[in-house]
């Protein structure tokens, strides 16, 4: 028996669509126009805005998104990982902040990808699945704005106060502030993992708040926890949006004042003071770092804001009107892929502004050929210093025609 997806917000009247999560995730934004039978399959409405999102952009569109999204941040991990970077905090950053990319692209490849090939809903068919899943987006998505705006003062402290950033910008900070957030991240939103449960209604299943857990039980004041997960949706939007957008506005703006009014004066202290080739080249690393980050937080603020536009937007939409339908389907499909794309494209942002990243990238895939060619070399003098030492041998060896004499 196949579920009427026109009735959904019928058969679960107290499913509030309105506070949904700011990451999107397919089963909370595409449930008014989907059928889910009793077994865990999908089967898409007859709306063409509806099939034109699951056909191209979920299935076709966002698969690109994860497959160069994954492919750019292994090897964004690669790189800052290298002896040459890894020792700069900025660095520390970028690669947690690769590392978050990663898991939040599997996480949306989870709702978006695969429920478009094989019509079936992972998170609607293990409960595990189900509670770990909206654990992960947020966890990851809030981690990934923050490393962001960390970043940012890390390289705002550095140019404005470069003596005092000598304790503050280091690796081992770095380290240390990224376990902290992890931690506080993990806390705040490991509630999702105890409130999201699989919901049977009339023979079908749903990833959804739980209606029947209480996270405050006083009557006739109770709170349920679908209640508090919409309160929770709110403010996470605040917290983790709009306060690390507001952190990289300020940061980058006083990083861009400071390197254009500073640029003529360090280039002539530089030069007066006859620095040496290896401060030359630690400043230059700093330099390329610094325009990563600004090339990536123009990334944060072009492909997520609209996208926070769109569900502060949705908040506010009647409760009687589906917004998962027509064009608004298409348009919510659009923001979905934005979003994703803000995790899967700081890689080539790297390429693109950091000189510093592409040599050490072009080294990495040179490395193995370079190791290859020592190996032969250092084989080839050991073969020549034997085939000489032997020779000389042979020439000091007496002749025993003249012991005979």
């Amino acid at each position: 028996m196949h579920f009427d997806s026109a009735t959904f917000e019928d058969t679960i009247p107290h499913f509030n669509n309105l506070h949904l999560p700011h990451s999107n995730v397919l089963v909370y934004n595409l449930s008014s126009s989907i059928e889910i039978t009793q077994n865990n399959t999908i089967t898409t409405s007859e709306d063409p805005y509806r099939n034109l999102a699951d056909k191209l952009v979920y299935k076709y569109i966002c698969l690109a998104i994860f497959v160069i999204g994954f492919i750019g941040n292994l090897l964004s991990v690669l790189v800052f990982s290298r002896p040459a970077l890894r020792r700069r905090s900025c660095a520390i950053y970028f690669l947690a902040l690769a590392i978050t990319d990663i898991a939040s692209l599997c996480s949306s490849f989870i709702d978006t990808v695969l429920p478009s090939f094989n019509n079936v809903s992972l998170t609607m068919k293990w409960a595990f699945i189900c509670k770990l899943n909206p654990l992960l987006v947020y966890f990851t998505t809030d981690l990934s704005n923050f490393l962001l705006a960390v970043a940012s003062i890390d390289r705002a402290v550095s140019i404005q106060c470069p003596v005092k950033s000598q304790y503050f910008c280091r690796a081992r900070i770095a380290i240390y502030i990224i376990l902290v957030m992890s931690i506080v991240f993990l806390l705040i939103n490991g509630h999702l993992f105890w409130g999201f449960e699989i919901i049977d209604e009339q023979s079908s299943k749903f990833c959804l708040a739980s209606k029947t857990k209480y996270v405050y039980y006083n009557e006739p004041y109770s709170m349920t926890y679908d209640r508090f997960y919409a309160i929770f949706d709110s403010l996470d939007m605040l917290f983790a949006v709009v306060i690390p957008f507001i952190v990289m506005l300020i940061c980058n703006i006083i990083i861009l004042i400071r390197v254009i009014t500073s640029r003529r004066s360090v280039t002539t202290t530089a030069s007066n003071a006859g620095q040496s080739k290896e401060a030359r080249k630690r400043h230059d690393k700093e330099k390329q770092l610094t325009i990563m980050l600004l090339g990536s937080a123009a990334a944060f603020l072009v492909f997520t804001l609209p996208t926070e536009i769109n569900d502060t937007i949705r908040a506010f939409h009647p409760p009687d009107v589906p917004q998962t339908q027509g064009p608004a389907a298409l348009v919510t499909a659009i923001f979905i892929a934005m979003g994703q794309l803000n995790h899967a494209i700081h890689f080539y942002i790297y390429t693109l502004t950091g000189r510093v990243f592409r040599n050490e990238l072009i080294q990495l895939f040179t490395l193995s050929k370079y190791s290859v060619l020592r190996q032969k070399t250092v084989s080839s003098i050991r073969q020549t210093n034997a085939d000489q030492r032997l020779l000389s041998l042979s020439k000091k060896k007496p002749n025993p025609d003249d012991f005979d004499a």
